[in-house]
């Protein structure tokens, strides 16, 4: 509980650390980097996707006024996604991640179950398209619409195929040899955090559709964000009771916050478990709420009205 709480406040105190104040000989503080991500490989996609929702947003609703078209919850949704985004990769966070496992599991969870799905309800990127230009959106939209594409869509999206790929990016990029190459290799590093997004994405994106397109959908997505919490529960387990540190980067590291080593990767295991456990419970368990609504309007639909008994 107190690492819980060291790792809270620490998260709290990254904005004004980024002034560099000088550390008191001793502090823990001093091991960690304080500095904002302003690499254009990463700013500009994110503010590029936050601009052209907000242009997007005010372009429909002022055809079919404010919360039509696009309800504000989803707004919202889309809106808080983008922070958490900016959180997980532009943030202090992320330079800290580099000196701390737990705060980089953190970010891993800020991007896999707090954006990617945020931005999936938002439908984020079907509003930013309608910001494009009339001369690139028309086009890329009969792209999109394609025969081809559409068949590698219902491939990809297919919930079982999302899945396995989400689950199999999950447990590649937490495996020793890969995530050392991540934290080595800047470029690496774009593809691990670029790799994990975008698996979730497609994974929340396959979950949340299914039941829009077949009631038994529900079924399988439901199945899906179970077997994913727990996958992703195995993985945090294993790294919480490791009796030695996994990462020899973050073996090396000095202590931060009063944590050893092994601390730091007990409190990151704990971190995928709870927190990435409970998102994945609380996608499942909507989308059950929802399945069985369905089956119920369907049962209702079917059944014969009173007055049909008689005449």
């Amino acid at each position: 509980m107190w690492a819980l709480l060291r790792i809270a406040l620490f998260l709290m105190a990254a904005a004004p650390a980024q002034a560099h104040a000088p550390a008191a000989p001793g502090d823990d503080h001093v091991h960690l980097p304080w500095t904002w991500n302003a690499d254009p490989l990463v700013l500009v996609p994110v503010l590029t996707l936050g601009l052209l929702y907000g242009v997007g947003i005010l372009r429909l609703w002022s055809r079919a006024g404010a919360g039509h078209g696009v309800p504000v919850w989803r707004v919202l949704a889309c809106a808080v996604g983008i922070v958490a985004l900016f959180a997980a990769l532009i943030s202090p966070l992320d330079a800290a991640a580099e000196a701390s496992f737990a705060l980089h599991m953190a970010q891993h969870m800020l991007l896999v179950v707090v954006a990617a799905p945020l931005i999936v309800l938002g439908n984020c990127g079907v509003v930013a398209l309608t910001a494009l230009p009339g001369g690139l959106r028309v086009p890329l939209g009969r792209t999109f619409a394609s025969a081809p594409l559409r068949r590698v869509r219902a491939w990809l999206f297919a919930v079982l195929i999302a899945t396995a790929v989400h689950g199999l990016t999950l447990w590649l990029w937490h495996a020793p040899r890969l995530y050392e190459a991540a934290l080595a290799d800047p470029l690496i590093h774009y593809l691990e955090h670029l790799t994990m997004f975008g698996t979730a994405v497609v994974f929340w994106w396959s979950a949340i559709g299914a039941g829009r397109r077949a009631t038994l959908g529900y079924g399988a997505a439901v199945v899906a964000l179970f077997l994913t919490m727990l996958h992703s529960g195995l993985l945090g387990i294993l790294i919480t009771l490791a009796p030695a540190p996994l990462y020899p980067s973050y073996a090396a590291a000095p202590p931060w916050l009063g944590l050893a080593p092994l601390e730091d990767q007990q409190l990151a295991g704990i971190v995928m478990l709870l927190p990435g456990g409970l998102a994945y419970l609380a996608g499942g368990l909507a989308l059950l709420a929802a399945w069985l609504a369905a089956a119920e309007a369907r049962t209702s639909a079917a059944s014969p009205r009173a007055g049909d008994w008689h005449g």
